[in-house]
């Protein structure tokens, strides 16, 4: 399925997609249901635009913005002639980066925020989304650079915002939020490079320098879950791209995402996906099969 935007042509099925694409969007036709590894960005800059995902639809005016997660299948609808600016980044572009891949563990499947000129959050994300645009538009010698670091200022804003939600609820001194924000980040980190191991949350805690009692109550206050939910959403993940190699058994994604049986496996991922490995796969093989049948 290709569509051509301002003269760019782009295939959202491409088997090595780009870093990152941006398109000023004025098909006047809607996208069937799909799915891609990219997060997709849109903010219409003329007319409406609407996204479906499942049962729930986003209504987006103008200055509207919706990011949508990668692998989480949605569709659009056309409403009204117009023009949207639609990004699409894959992970790898920026997760390599300090800190990127846990707040890209932290994303929701979609947020969605509305045109407000009195939220500094939602003036700072419509800002560095013009101002990505700019620089792609531009093509200049250093484009990729400067998108990258663009994408990462973005996502580690929205990380922090995650953060300042938690300090708001909570009572202890600017000082102290500090202290247990980077305390819960070296945990992460220690997470992401040691989650095929057996950890236990004493060691985790061990990290953070505090009482696993302490840990406990921080990391759910910063994270808002649990460490073994996070250590599970860790190997949940890497589970999802083993996946999608056909020649590996079940066992063996489950071997190879950190599980210590087949068991465990299927009920974590199951209760974070709400379906099992095996209908995972089969349903990503279905949607890969339609959407070839509609190229």
């Amino acid at each position: 399925m290709k569509k051509v935007e301002h003269g760019k042509t782009f295939d959202r099925n491409a088997a090595n997609p780009p870093a990152f694409e941006i398109f000023h969007n004025t098909v006047t036709e809607g996208y069937p249901e799909h799915w891609h590894t990219a997060i997709e960005i849109i903010m219409p800059t003329r007319g409406e635009y609407e996204v479906v995902v499942g049962k729930d639809s986003y209504n987006l005016k103008e200055g509207d913005i919706i990011m949508i997660n990668s692998g989480v299948v949605h569709g659009m609808r056309f409403v009204s002639q117009g023009e949207r600016i639609v990004m699409l980044v894959e992970p790898g572009c920026v997760e390599n980066q300090e800190e990127m891949e846990t707040i890209f563990l932290r994303l929701p499947a979609i947020y969605f925020k509305k045109e407000d000129e009195e939220d500094p959050f939602y003036l700072f994300l419509r800002s560095q989304i013009l101002e990505l645009v700019r620089e792609y538009d531009n093509e200049g010698a250093v484009m990729t650079h400067r998108i990258c670091t663009g994408l990462k200022e973005l996502f580690s804003e929205f990380g922090r915002k995650g953060f300042s939600d938690a300090n708001a609820q909570n009572t202890f001194g600017a000082m102290k939020q500090q202290e247990y924000i980077e305390a819960v980040l070296s945990v992460c980190r220690y997470i992401n490079v040691h989650y095929m191991e057996n950890l236990s949350l004493e060691e985790v805690a061990a990290v953070s320098g505090f009482s696993k009692f302490h840990f406990t109550r921080i990391f759910k206050q910063y994270m808002n879950m649990t460490f073994y939910e996070y250590l599970n959403s860790k190997r949940v993940k890497r589970a999802e791209e083993l996946l999608y190699d056909k020649k590996m058994s079940i066992t063996d994604v489950a071997m190879n995402s950190g599980f210590s049986s087949l068991s465990a496996f299927n009920r974590t991922f199951k209760t974070v996906k709400a379906c099992s490995p095996s209908d995972y796969r089969r349903q990503r093989e279905s949607m890969v099969q339609a959407l070839l049948m509609q190229g």
